[in-house]
């Protein structure tokens, strides 16, 4: 191993000459993307995504099923029963002239039924400026929950990868279309900042998962399975929290709530086949693959998962600072593993991401957390790709896994400036 990079392994440098070439390998590994951001938001904006301002075609699109749901429930009837809420969203919209995608089949809703209840005083508003406060609100959140994570990552430059943060396409698609997932990310990274200190409040904050359960509820396992000290009161806080959202539900909604929201998402997750964006391995199949063999795929996917979990489990212990990184690549793991995800849920690999490139990116430019930085952000070219009826969506984050799994059994990310608050307790 080079001698800079031994200096760099071993802790911040004493030599302003390391400390300045250590600098100059940050910037150089950032400088590239810092183009590629800029290049990706003027090419959104200028393609009009944002012209006309909110409606139920893109630009608000998730909002829009959201207060229709909302509308539904409001009726008496199943918001999940995505033919009433395309009638329901369609009349709401067209009430303010505003248009409605085209696309029937997309327009489905998986939350929990007591979000809806909660949006119900909305659904009679004016429908752009609250879509706007909402997403905005969205966007607020995410940078909060960005700071939170930095904070318990222990980094002392914040400014500049929250600027990075808040460009990526995933956050900014997340927001554009008023996707539920900012709120999850935030929960999570707050519970993750109040783990060691106030568990309780942790396993309270991480009940919010239900609002994204497919994608948030395996994080939450990897969070209670991997910190055994506070494992005990992660789980109180969220199993109260949980029953207690149950309860109110059953008192505010009825049982026959909860039945319908379950027909949804399995039925969500059996019409995937749909869906624009699919950034799971799913993607790779759901298209041309017999329901049979969907169901045996995801099974066997969920297993390989489960499996590598155990593994990185029994040998927890062999890799001491490195858990971090393994546990890293682990939310990646599951996050392939789900029967759906789609592109702003890669969101969630935040954290994953800030572990390999290390505290205040000084591993930016090691070839590992560089490439995978870069095909996170690249994914954006085949968002939309399709050909011979397979997403091409789940490659990247494919090769972000594969690359997080090997920096996991790398001798070189067994690095103190790792800070222990990230280790299992």
């Amino acid at each position: 191993m080079h001698g800079r990079e031994q200096t760099l392994l071993a802790g911040p440098p004493s030599s302003r000459t390391l400390i300045t070439w250590s600098r100059v390998r940050v910037f150089a590994g950032l400088a590239p993307l810092f183009l590629l951001l800029i290049l990706w938001l003027w090419a959104f904006y200028s393609e009009g995504a944002f012209r006309g301002g909110p409606s139920g075609k893109a630009f608000g699109a998730d909002w829009a099923m959201f207060v229709g749901a909302a509308q539904v429930m409001n009726e008496g009837g199943n918001p999940y029963d995505h033919i009433v809420l395309y009638r329901t969203e369609q009349a709401l919209l067209a009430g303010q002239g505003l248009p409605i995608t085209e696309k029937r089949p997309v327009v489905r809703v998986g939350n929990p039924p007591l979000f809806f209840w909660a949006l119900r005083p909305l659904a009679g508003l004016p429908f752009r400026p609250v879509a706007c406060t909402w997403m905005a609100l969205l966007y607020a959140l995410s940078a909060a929950g960005f700071l939170a994570l930095l904070r318990y990552l222990g980094w002392s430059r914040r400014f500049v990868p929250l600027v990075v943060f808040l460009a990526m396409p995933q956050v900014v698609t997340g927001a554009f279309y008023g996707n539920v997932i900012g709120v999850c990310f935030a929960a999570i990274a707050f519970g993750l900042l109040c783990l060691n200190r106030r568990p309780l409040v942790a396993g309270a904050l991480l009940s919010l998962a239900w609002l994204k359960p497919p994608v948030a509820l395996p994080i939450v396992f990897l969070i209670i399975l991997f910190h055994p000290r506070v494992r005990k009161q992660l789980v109180t806080g969220f199993v109260t929290a949980t029953a207690g959202i149950t309860a109110l539900t059953i008192l505010l909604t009825g049982t026959h709530s909860l039945q319908s929201w379950i027909t949804g998402l399995l039925g969500y997750s059996r019409d995937m086949s749909i869906q624009p964006d699919v950034a799971s391995l799913a993607g790779l199949y759901v298209r041309w693959a017999p329901s049979t063999v969907r169901v045996m795929l995801e099974l066997l996917l969920l297993g390989s998962a489960l499996a590598i979990t155990a593994a990185f489990w029994r040998t927890r212990r062999e890799y001491q600072d490195r858990t971090a990184v393994a546990i890293a690549s682990l939310w990646c793991v599951w996050m392939l593993a789900t029967p759906y995800a789609h592109f702003f849920d890669e969101m969630l690999l935040a954290f994953p991401m800030l572990v390999l490139v290390g505290k205040d990116a000084y591993r930016i430019a090691w070839r590992l957390p560089a490439a995978a930085t870069y095909f996170a952000f690249l994914s954006l070219m085949v968002m939309s790709a399709t050909p011979f009826n397979v997403h091409l969506l789940p490659v990247p984050l494919l090769a972000v896994g594969v690359l997080l799994l090997r920096a996991a059994h790398d001798a070189r990310f067994n690095s103190p400036r790792v800070p222990p608050a990230v280790r299992p307790s």
